[in-house]
């Protein structure tokens, strides 16, 4: 029989989400941040934040954070929830990259985008410690 990609004593499942919430919530406060402030940032030669490789830097983070951590813990605590926020969020953050970039519905689509992996990873850390 196969053996799990990290064993059940492992200390890296919990370190992996926090990882996954801090870089969840930088994406969240990036996206709102380079919305409100993306005149500001061209002045002061920080646009390169606005840039979109750092935006799909922050969304392959993240999902590969989540697909680590969520999906090894889920065989260890059983419980779906955390996999459901996380695919939501998912949904969220694809969902609002056709949209035109600062746009109010663009920024809100992916702010909750972001913020429901925070929440997945959130769950998932605390069935992981119950």
């Amino acid at each position: 029989m196969c053996s799990p990609a990290l064993p059940d004593h492992s200390p890296a499942t919990p370190w992996l989400d926090r990882l996954g919430m801090a870089t969840s919530t930088l994406c969240a406060v990036h996206c709102a941040a380079t919305a409100l402030f993306m005149g500001v940032l061209s002045a002061v030669g920080a646009g390169a934040l606005a840039n979109p490789w750092v935006e799909g830097s922050f969304l392959t983070a993240s999902v590969l954070l989540g697909a680590v951590s969520l999906g090894h813990a889920a065989s260890r605590h059983r419980s779906l929830q955390p996999l459901g926020w996380f695919g939501a969020g998912l949904v969220m953050l694809l969902a609002g990259r056709p949209l035109a970039p600062g746009v109010v519905a663009e920024v809100a689509v992916v702010a909750a985008g972001a913020l429901c992996v925070v929440r997945a990873h959130w769950k998932n850390s605390r069935l992981l410690a119950a």
